[in-house]
């Protein structure tokens, strides 16, 4: 033990004494500083450029009060990568989180177990957060309320919290409620159905994969206004929780972030959405360059242009609450004084995120790095790179003039610490599960058959159990929609039920409703050939 943790503990122990049990607990709950509490904001698809005073006015005046961060960017081109990384200050390539079933290696102490240990209660309030690739993060999963009925609760409470909460409908389909709804008559050319037809594909699909739909270049604004019209939705939301916010006082011992995912890409590549959506995912500014907005008790009020990415906010949450992370830390603290451009913003993702065809074997990564005007972009297929394009973001933002045969030593240069990164890259290799005996094939009791669900029925929470051994290891396959409009994937569980908890009407609505029916079986773990029956439920509104 340090002499100065000896001096500490000697003088807790005569506090202690002292002040008799009673009063060293009193003292525990009032004498010391008030630990601050953490709300860290995810917004779904959130572009930077969509930030200005026509679509985004509540948050441009709750900004006059905080930070605003306008260099920012993202580290990958789909959800999961994105928030592991805001909630870990971990970079794409230590993760190893590129397709759906991957998550952090399992050993990691991250900071959110660090706060819980501490006493912080980590929480996140959606059920989606249940999905694998959020798995070892340190978030205990309260499914079923929306933020603000959480925080009031919290207000005023002994206990710190962080809360991370993720707005989901401006994901694609782009689909504004009726009072955000763009005028698209005025937008498309008079009388084009076939127009219409591709707006109602931007406006009912959740996933555009490339290719799909024969979009034209002057379908761009409408998409945009679209778009545009989820992000006044947003900012409509966003509004009434910052009004809760100031008057709830939670301002003045709460850190507040918000940031994006990633954010889409309207038409500029040819695609409309991001790598989970097209499958052909990209790293180009309009995906990467993405807000971050930051409140902290006692200060603000002040513009950032640095170049920042999203390994620098745990860190600068961490150093505001006074906690060493146990797992380091690659990001600086973004309040600690002049933002430095010690190292160059790197970015990996695959090419089609979440809904990679084979998880176990990814064979497309895109890469990118940027550094002072300069960004270079990778293509790798099965570890070799199969394309390099520069670009001076100084002269041309947009990213469409390829410098690369012009400026060779810069390519050069800037290749060689990105393919190192990806050279050295976490690679999830299949889990090898212990097959699960030779006990029987599954068989569904909740729900027992096939059949329509309404988003009521499972508004309020729902599960899925089977019959076979409480202590085995079980494997739920699922199956949604057909054709081009299809995902498929696998879920982990052990023992003989899931508990998914409630489902909101915006992830209903996004997420489920679109795809039409849904096929799921459950199996023992390592048999292929001890599988449930197929259950096919169909949602409707």
């Amino acid at each position: 033990m340090s002499r100065r943790s000896f001096s500490t503990s000697l003088a807790v122990a005569v506090l202690a004494l002292a002040l008799g049990a009673a009063g060293y607990a009193a003292w525990l709950r009032t004498g010391q500083p008030k630990r601050l509490n953490v709300v860290i904001l995810t917004v779904e698809s959130f572009r930077a450029d969509f930030v200005r005073p026509d679509v985004t006015p509540n948050l441009l005046a709750a900004a006059e009060s905080g930070i605003r961060f306008t260099g920012h960017r993202t580290i990958s081109a789909w959800t999961a990568p994105n928030v592991i990384s805001v909630l870990t200050g971990t970079d794409p390539f230590a993760q190893g989180v590129h397709a759906q079933r991957q998550a952090v290696p399992p050993e990691w102490k991250v900071p959110l177990e660090t706060l819980s240990d501490l006493g912080w209660r980590v929480t996140g309030l959606q059920s989606f957060m249940q999905i694998d690739t959020f798995r070892g993060l340190g978030l205990a999963i309260e499914p079923g309320e929306e933020p603000v009925p959480w925080l009031e609760r919290q207000a005023g409470a002994a206990t710190p919290f962080v809360l991370w909460h993720h707005y989901l409908p401006t994901h694609l389909p782009y689909r504004p409620s009726a009072a955000f709804m763009p005028d698209l008559g005025a937008l498309l050319p008079a009388g084009d159905q076939t127009a219409r037809e591709r707006m109602e594909a931007v406006m009912t699909r959740p996933t555009i994969r490339t290719g799909t739909v024969a979009f034209e270049p002057a379908d761009r604004p409408a998409i945009a206004a679209l778009h545009a019209g989820t992000y006044r939705e947003f900012d409509a939301w966003f509004g009434r929780f910052w009004s809760f916010f100031k008057a709830s006082g939670l301002d003045r011992d709460t850190i507040l972030v918000v940031t994006a995912d990633h954010g889409d890409e309207h038409l500029e590549r040819g695609h409309v959405g991001h790598a989970s959506t097209t499958h052909d995912g990209h790293l180009h500014e309009e995906v990467t360059r993405i807000p971050l907005f930051l409140w902290v008790p006692g200060g603000g009020g002040r513009v950032v242009e640095a170049a920042t990415d999203h390994l620098d906010i745990m860190p600068t949450v961490m150093r505001r609450l006074g906690v060493a992370a146990e797992l380091p830390l690659a990001g600086r603290d973004l309040l600690a004084g002049p933002i430095a451009p010690d190292r160059p913003w790197m970015a990996l993702t695959s090419r089609a995120g979440f809904q990679e065809p084979d998880p176990d074997t990814v064979r497309d990564y895109r890469t990118a790095i940027a550094e002072g005007g300069w960004k270079l972009h990778l293509d790798h297929r099965d570890g070799a790179v199969v394309s390099r394009r520069l670009y001076d973001l100084r002269s041309d933002p947009g990213e469409l003039d390829d410098l690369a045969a012009l400026h060779p030593d810069t390519v050069e240069r800037l290749s060689a610490p990105l393919e190192s990164a990806f050279a050295a890259r976490r690679i999830v290799r299949p889990s090898a599960a212990s097959p699960a005996g030779d006990g029987a094939a599954p068989v569904w009791r909740v729900p027992a058959a096939s059949g329509t669900v309404a988003h009521q029925q499972v508004s309020g929470g729902f599960r899925m159990e089977w019959t076979g051994e409480p202590a085995s290891d079980y494997v739920i396959q699922y199956e949604a929609g057909e054709g081009l409009l299809s995902l498929k994937g696998e879920l982990e569980v052990k023992g003989v039920l899931r508990e998914f908890g409630p489902v909101d009407a915006a992830y209903w609505k996004t997420f489920i409703l679109p795809y039409g029916k849904v096929r799921m079986r459950v199996g023992l773990a390592g048999r292929g050939d001890r599988w449930s029956d197929w259950l096919v439920m169909t949602p409707v509104p």
